[in-house]
Parts: structure tokens; sequence; C-alpha cells
């Protein structure tokens, strides 16, 4: 059978051009879209700075949010993205053309960055934004990118597309599913790790197109228009402050809309935290009225390029139900801030850091060396996680065991400080060794994925002395923070009780062997990755046909199976039986990592495999029984406790803090705690809820992987909070969102 780590490689070689073309002819039409790749070490590195925020004198958008509404466009323009000293194959390199959030720059104006803006808003201050879609592809090669055979938002089919393809050896695939996308783009803003209501989350369903024309079955507006090709949502933002961003998040076109350039930060700052002195909510202050040095935003992509600097994305499919759709899209050259391998002159002094998993698949382990003397520091301070800052600093620091190196999945966040005193006079580097897929695929190679930064530190600083905050004080960063788990023990949080666990599977569906012995085109590998075992709609394929289970409840065309209550707290079990490590998240809320722990999979998956019907494993079944059929264990599959293995592991120190993305390692459970109310309420409240109402009629959230080209292909649920009854909303639909 071919595993992910081998159609990985064999992705890579088609979208190089490496395979023999297809016998369906798709391989001349992507080459000629998409021109010929240019490898990512023959581009030279650290030729320009990086791209730093407008009011720190860069070229990134910043904007702070007030009672105004921020107008941000979608558009497809070019950027600065490949270094100043780049020659093209053919003409004059005048930019990358990308799509992106454009606030004041236009469209004839090139930027110096696509990624934006950010915005700065403060919690108790609603934010408003009006997301026009105004996306072409005059320049832009994303329609050869798409690709129909996925369950995906469909606009020219009204959202039905659920194409099922028969795809005889030799033959070309036929019918509309076996082309690409021709009608207008659709798209839809989610506001990552944010606390919103359910009708501005940003759903894969919320979609609208460029020209107005269509809009997803979820679609909402706050100011009641039922099809225009523009939302207004108004962010609540009730929660702490966090390190959140927006993205794109069609349903099946994610991948490739983020991977245009459809990304911006969010940093929601709360004026009632008392932070140490020193520390200021958007970046480093100096003295107790000094100057602000600003926050250094970090968003840090992998991306794949032509020889006229162009973006160039693989699209030869290996399974032959997804023609276009590659399992996993790794790029072969680091992209920060929406340029290449970039550089930062810093001072010797300590400077702060928002770091964001921006790439599709890749999964980083980043630490600093001198590459001269090969001598290692200074170290990383973390100081936030995903749903905001962590009680104290946590160190990480090459040798100091178990913290040794970031790693940071797709989808997550990290805030931290670097000291460079001591450096002066110094060239570093962040260095990476995360492999692909993580943690047993390819290592990355030094001289090009493995180096991602460079910092130029100078000889003295402008402050003497260094009067920001210093993370090796161990000042606490803030009051304690709720505890929903005690992250030492690995266990509950004293007081804490939940009232439902789940324990959901990850599943991989692969073809066991390709269409022909003798095709190389086609050398099998997977049709879509699940969460238990469940296609998106939880629909599942009866004698040729789509029909729903009968244990799951409708809610507008799909059918759900995690029915959360408001103000219930939730232990979440995710049996990870795949090869390789997820970036599982969930939308509306944060949780807190409890602990993971080893199974014997070989002997779990006889127990679960022998419990479908039949008595063998079926793919897109759901779970194999009724999903209360364990009770008190919800989910349907059979109890992992008898195949556990060793102890549980205990969260790492910067893990122990507020999560919307985590983790899951194969062969191994991942355990969280959630708490279905906002996660600064005290444990034990008796009344518990949001403050807006958290169910919808259409709109439900999700919960996924963030490896988005395994969320575009199913790999992604939907969540339905039932709402408390008698519950008091501070917040109305249609008048405060």
């Amino acid at each position: 059978m071919t595993t992910r780590r081998d159609f990985l490689k064999i992705g890579a070689m088609a979208g190089a051009g490496l395979l023999a073309p297809w016998k369906f002819g798709v391989q001349t039409a992507f080459a000629q879209a998409n021109g010929t790749a240019l490898p990512g070490s023959s581009i030279p590195q650290f030729i320009d700075p990086l791209p730093l925020l407008d009011v720190a004198g860069g070229p990134m958008e910043t904007i702070t949010a007030g009672t105004a509404e921020i107008p941000l466009t979608m558009k497809e323009f070019e950027a600065s993205v490949m270094p100043s000293s780049f020659s093209p194959a053919s003409g004059t390199y005048t930019g990358t053309w990308v799509w992106g959030y454009r606030a004041g720059i236009e469209p004839d104006n090139p930027a110096g960055a696509y990624i934006g803006p950010v915005i700065i808003a403060e919690r108790g201050a609603p934010t408003q934004i009006k997301f026009i879609n105004d996306l072409t592809t005059d320049h832009i090669a994303w329609r050869e990118w798409t690709d129909p055979t996925l369950h995906w938002a469909d606009p020219l089919n009204d959202g039905a597309n659920e194409c099922m393809m028969s795809v005889v050896p030799g033959q070309s695939p036929t019918g509309v599913c076996a082309r690409h996308y021709t009608g207008s783009i659709p798209s839809v803003p989610h506001l990552h790790g944010g606390e919103q209501p359910p009708e501005i989350d940003g759903g894969p369903e919320q979609w609208f197109t460029a020209d107005g024309s269509h809009v997803g079955s979820a679609y909402y507006s706050k100011d009641g228009v039922a099809a225009k090709n523009y939302c207004i949502y108004r962010y609540l933002n009730v929660q702490e402050a966090a390190p959140l961003w927006f993205h794109d998040h069609v349903l099946g076109v994610t991948r490739i809309n983020v991977y245009a350039g459809l990304a911006g930060a969010y940093v929601l700052t709360d004026p009632g935290l008392n932070l140490p002195t020193g520390l200021y909510p958007v970046g480093l202050q100096q003295g107790s009225s000094g100057p602000v040095e600003y926050l250094i935003p970090l968003v840090l992509q992998d991306r794949m390029f032509n020889t006229n600097g162009q973006l160039y994305f693989p699209n030869v499919g290996i399974n032959p139900e997804h023609p276009f759709w590659i399992p996993e899209l790794v790029g072969d050259t680091i992209v920060i801030n929406g340029k290449v391998w970039p550089y930062l002159d810093v001072e010797p002094r300590r400077y702060r850091f928002l770091l964001i998993n921006g790439s599709n698949a890749r999964t980083y382990e980043l630490f600093l060396v001198n590459p001269v003397t090969k001598a290692m520091g200074p170290p990383i301070w973390q100081i936030e996680t995903d749903g905001g800052y962590l009680d104290a600093p946590v160190k990480i620091d090459l040798g100091a065991k178990p913290l040794d190196k970031l790693r940071i999945m797709p989808g997550e966040r990290a805030g931290f400080i670097i000291d460079f005193a001591g450096f002066a006079g110094q060239t570093l580097l962040i260095r990476n060794t995360g492999r692909t897929p993580y943690p047993k695929g390819e290592a990355p190679h030094g001289a090009t994925l493995g180096q991602i930064l460079q910092f130029r530190v100078g000889a003295a600083s402008t402050f003497a002395p260094d009067n920001s905050y210093d993370p090796a004080s161990a000042i606490p960063l803030r009051p304690p923070l709720i505890r929903l788990v005690d992250s030492a023990a690995g266990a509950p949080a004293a007081g804490v009780s939940c009232t439902v666990r789940r324990q959901l599977t990850l599943n991989e569906v692969e073809d066991p062997e390709p269409l022909d012995a003798d095709d190389v085109s086609y050398p099998g590998g997977p049709r879509e990755v699940l969460v238990n075992n469940t296609k998106w709609n939880g629909k599942q394929i009866v004698n040729g046909k789509r029909v729903p289970r009968g244990d799951f409840t409708q809610l507008g065309p799909n059918y759900l199976s995690e029915l959360p209550e408001e103000g219930a707290t939730e232990l979440w079990e995710i049996v990870n039986l795949t090869a390789d490590a997820h970036p599982i998240h969930t939308h509306l809320t944060q949780f807190q990592l409890m602990n993971r722990q080893n199974f014997n999979m070989n002997k779990y998956e006889a127990v679960y495999e022998a419990a479908f019907p039949g008595g063998n494993f079926l793919p897109a079944f759901g779970p194999p029984k009724a999903y209360t059929a364990y009770a008190p264990i919800l989910g349907g599959n059979p109890d992992v406790t008898p195949y556990l293995q060793g102890p549980p592991r205990a969260p790492d120190a910067n893990e122990a803090g507020w999560k919307d993305t985590i983790m899951v390692p194969p062969g191994m459970v991942t355990r969280f705690i959630v708490r279905y109310a906002p996660f600064d309420t005290p444990v034990g409240a008796p009344d518990a809820h949001f403050d807006f109402d958290p169910d919808s009629e259409i709109s439900p959230y999700v919960w996924h992987c963030h490896i988005i080209d395994h969320e575009d292909n199913e790999m992604m649920r939907p969540i339905e909070v039932k709402p408390k009854a008698g519950a008091t909303r501070t917040y109305v639909k249609g008048v405060d969102y």
C-alpha cells in the first residue's frame, strides 16, 4: 500500500513534471497554466528585509480598530515576494500575482507584502468589518488548482455537487467533475480562535461569490442582505487578549484560497489586563513612558514558484477520484510576511514576535544558531499561545530537554521574546528541523527549508539600559488563568468534572492499489481523510447512494453528531489511527490539553474494524456503532482504554495555556478538556453561558484538521451547541452582529 510519505514524494515529482505525463492529458494543461517549476534551492536567500508593520516603517498594513466600519477588499494584485535580485526566465519581474485583503493599497500599486492587514482590536469594543469579494483570476492560475470532484462550495451547482467519479483505466474522466471550475470565485473570512456567534464564524458554507450571484447555505451579513459579494461581520471581542488571525475558509477550496494569499492577523488586546512593567499590549515598551517597540509578526508559509516568480501549485493528483487534489501541499521555498527568505536587522536587546504557521501542511521545529560558530542561542521565551498569555514565560533552548525547539503546526500561534543581548555583531539563523509529514517524514534540507529567517545583530543598542520586560526574570505575565487542567499532573484541575466524554478517531481512506499495475501516473493513495470516519455532511454510502445516518441530527444540508450543551465541560479523546500527526482545531472554543498516551494500534484496530457491519472497516461509514452505543463514552467507537500503553504524557510547558489547535500524534490518544462557555468563566459557575446565542438554524461551528489540504477533502465536521434555556444574552443577532 502506498503510504502518505510515498505519495507526498510522488505528488512533488508530478508537480515538478518529473513523472510521465498523464494519459488523461491534464499534465499539459497544468504546465501551460503554472509554467516551469523553479527549485527553491536556486532562489537567493536573505537579500531583502523582513516586511514589518507600517507603524514600524514597514509595508504591512496596520489598522487600529475603532467604532468605524473597516472595509477589507479581497483582490488580485502584485506583491514583491521574490528577492530584489531575482531575474525571471522571461521579461522583467514586477511582482508575484497574489490575492490579499486590502484596506488602503490598490491593486495597481504593488504591495510590499500580501499578508495582512494586521488589525489591533480591544476587548469589549466590537470591530465591524465589511469583507468585499472582488477576486479575479486575470493573472493567477487559481482555476487550474481547483478540483470539483471534492465535496465543495460549488457555486455553479448551488452547493449541491457531490460528484462520485468512476474512472476507467486508460480513458479520460468525463463530466463536469473532471474539469476545473469556471465560475465566479467563492470566499468567506474566518476569525481563527475567535469566540463569536455562529452566524459570523466564517464557516465553510457561509461563502459568497465575487459577482454576488451565489452564496452558501449558511451565508449571513449583519445588514440582512440575502445575497451580495460581501459580508458584514461585527466581531464582539468578548474574550481574553489573544493572538488571533483570519483566513479564508470556503468548503473544498480553503487550501488554494489561503495559498493564494488570503490571510491576516488580528491582535486582540485587553485594557483590563495588568501586564508586567515593560510589556506593552502590542509590543515591548522601554521604561514607563518611552517609545513602543512594535510587535514583529512572523507569518510563516512554504510556497512554490515558477521560473517567472509566479505562484506554482502542483495539481497532478495521484488518486483517480480526485484528479487535481494533492493530499498535502509542501513547498520548497520559505516565505515570511509575504517575502522569500528575508533578514531582519536587530539590536542587541529584546524583541517581541508573533509567529503564525500559515502553511498548508508543514510543521516546523525552530531554534536559533550562529551558522559560523555553530553556537546555539539565544533562547526563545514563549509568552503566548493560541488563546492568550501563559501564566509565566517558558524557555525554549536547544539542549534544554524536553523544550529544545519551538514546534508549531499549521494554524497554531506562538508569541515570544528573544533577547539578542550578548550577540552583538553576530549573524544568526532561525533553523528548522521539522519533518514532513510530521514527525517521521522527510527532514528539511539544511540549506533551504532548514533555514527560516536571518537576524543581523548590530553592534550597539539605542536603548541602554533595556527597560523592556525581561522574560528571564520569571515575573508572571498575568493573573493565573482559569484552569480546566492540572498541566503538571496531566489530569483535570481541582473541582473540574466532565459531564461528557467523547472518543473520536482520525482516519485515512486509501486506495489499496493503483488502477493499473503498470500505470506510474496513478500510484494509488488517499481518497480522503476523515474525523471519526465521517464525511463533512454526515452521510454514508449505502448501495451506491449517499444516505444520512439514523443516529445523527439534521441541521440544514448536514447531519451532525457532536451536539454539546452550552455550559457543559467535556473531555475529548482523539484516537489517531493514521501514520502521521494532525493539528486538530475547534471553532468557538479554546480548550486545555490534558495529556497524550500511546496505545497498541494493531490490537485496537482489530477490535475497531471488527465492530463494523460485516466485521471489516467501511470507509466513510461513520463510527462502527451508533454514536451512543458505548455510552457513557460517546463517539460510536470501541473504548481504547484496554489498549493503552505506558503512562500519560503531560503537556509541554508551552502547551499549558488556552489552545484552539493542537498536535495529535500518530498512535496516541490526545486528550483535552473543553467548556462551552466563555473561557474565563470561573470553574463551577452555575450559569456559565455565552453573551450571544451559540446556536443557529443554518450555520454550525466546525472542528477539523488544520492541514488545509485534508480539511478540503472531508477532514472536518460540524458542531451545534445546544443553547441554555433562559440564558440572558447581551448581544442580539441583527442588532449587535
